[in-house]
């Protein structure tokens, strides 16, 4: 029986300790899972060749170990406060007391790229806590890399209304590159993001940039740019490419030329926008003029276009001596490529050239005046848009006179109103006094008095209406009777 007791209490005792180990490592187990290292920067992180980096790794535990493992440098290296720096390498933070383990790297090196760890221990545990980032020693990116799609004739030249696709890229960088396009200084495909493509094989990357745009004729001559920036690159790489568009002579309204004075040399300089360069052919009152020859009476020569760029050219027509008959003549300039035609009408004039808001009004009045044959200056011109407002003035003031009855329309419109209210009040006729005293001037005053009481009212029922209507012995009768006036 005492054996038996004895046996049992052992087996209890046992299963006692079990239990108590097994919390125990629960607890330390839990204590671990709930240790864990911040490091800072969290994110990949580029940094140039030769310059500083720091990296911090902290708990919230005073540490026994902090050790760190950079890539490159051979094994780990463990790190305390106050110690002095080696090959550049030294401790970063406040202390391992307040659960900081950080380097600071003076000269960031080619080898450095790649994965950095640090490993702590703290004082109440024998067990290690890691964290990790990513070292990224910059490398610049190759030269970009521009491409376009072919024109309609399957070289890189393009006509007006084409779509133009364009990729921009830059391979080779670490980290990738940014790469941006633009025409000129406009920038362009920014509603679609740069493609990225990563290698993990040999750390080289390739940024991509594509755009689409309709040519217009605008855009000849603008230079297409690839633009490739990194953070290796003291100023980002570019590669470039002038467009070349083809379009016709573009119209114009007509060109009115200003200044000329009777007996001195005349320039006659027209700009015309057209690629590829286009033929020109004057003709003046039906004769023709070949581009770079004079005409036939040799007072108008022309010249060869010159090319200004960007498909703009300038034709000039020299008049020896300028006479009146030639700002009567009609000038027309014709402008003739593969892509199309157009004519160019021409007016000269001796005139001043007008400024202001009235520069345009000048414009057509003497282009019509020219086409009936008579040249106006300036002077003129002003003197007729003058009294042309004058006049407007004049007819405006006797329109409001007359709606409003002022000055000499005063007189009517009394008269007006008069006969509007004898017909309002339902009289046969309506007698004023001046009226009375022209017709009859023996009449009564009494009768005035019956027709149009004290109180200023007229009476439309009364015996004034019996004497209109011709019975005057109303009045003999009525001579010594009061008046009733209805009040």
């Amino acid at each position: 029986m005492c054996m038996e007791s004895t046996s049992n209490f052992k087996m209890t005792l046992a299963w006692v300790c079990l239990i108590g180990l097994l919390c125990s490592t629960a607890v330390k187990a839990a204590s671990k899972s709930n240790l864990v290292v911040d490091i800072e920067p969290k994110r990949p992180t580029a940094v140039r060749l030769g310059e500083s980096l720091q990296i911090l790794c902290r708990v919230g535990r005073p540490l026994r170990v902090c050790r760190v493992e950079i890539p490159g440098e051979e094994g780990g290296i463990v790190l305390s406060k106050g110690q002095p720096p080696e090959d550049g390498i030294e401790y970063y933070g406040e202390g391992t007391e307040a659960g900081q383990c950080g380097v600071r790297i003076a000269k960031i090196k080619e080898s450095h790229d790649g994965i950095f760890k640090c490993t702590l221990t703290t004082t109440d545990s024998r067990s290690e806590e890691q964290a990790s980032m990513r070292i990224i020693v910059a490398k610049p990116p190759n030269n970009p890399e521009l491409h376009t799609s072919q024109g309609s004739d399957g070289r890189n030249i393009y006509r007006k209304g084409e779509k133009l696709e364009v990729s921009c890229s830059a391979p080779g960088g670490r980290p990738a590159a940014n790469v941006s396009l633009f025409l000129d200084d406009e920038p362009i495909g920014n509603e679609e993001r740069p493609t990225i493509y990563d290698s993990n094989v040999d750390d080289n990357s390739l940024a991509v940039q594509n755009a689409s745009r309709a040519l217009d004729w605008t855009d000849n001559g603008k230079v297409l740019r690839c633009v490739a920036g990194h953070i290796a690159l003291d100023r980002p790489k570019e590669t470039t490419m002038q467009l070349q568009v083809y379009y016709p002579p573009q119209p114009q309204s007509t060109i009115e030329r200003f200044g000329y004075v009777i007996g001195r040399q005349g320039i006659v300089n027209v700009t015309v926008y057209a690629n590829p360069r286009p033929r020109f052919l004057w003709r003046v009152n039906n004769e023709i003029i070949n581009e770079g020859r004079p005409d036939e009476s040799n007072r108008l020569e022309t010249s060869t276009a010159v090319d200004l760029g960007r498909g703009a050219w300038s034709v000039i027509l020299t008049i020896d001596s300028v006479q009146k008959s030639d700002t009567e003549k009609e000038y027309i300039l014709e402008a003739r490529n593969g892509e199309g035609a157009y004519e160019y009408r021409i007016i000269l004039s001796t005139a001043t050239e007008p400024a202001g808001p009235f520069g345009h009004f000048y414009g057509k009045l003497s282009e019509h005046m020219h086409a009936l044959g008579v040249d106006l200056d300036a002077g003129s011109i002003i003197g007729i848009v003058v009294g042309a407002l004058v006049l407007l003035l004049i007819v405006f003031i006797l329109i409001f006179a007359r709606a409003t009855g002022r000055w000499c329309f005063a007189a009517r419109r009394r008269g007006d109103e008069e006969a509007a209210s004898g017909v309002g009040a339902g009289s046969e006729a309506h007698i004023t006094p001046g009226d009375e005293d022209e017709e009859d001037h023996d009449e009564d005053p009494r009768i005035i008095d019956e027709k149009i009481p004290q109180g200023g009212q007229e009476n439309p029922i009364h015996a004034s209406t019996e004497y209109v209507n011709g019975r005057t012995d109303v009045k003999e009768a009525k001579k010594d009777e009061k008046t009733d006036t209805p009040v």
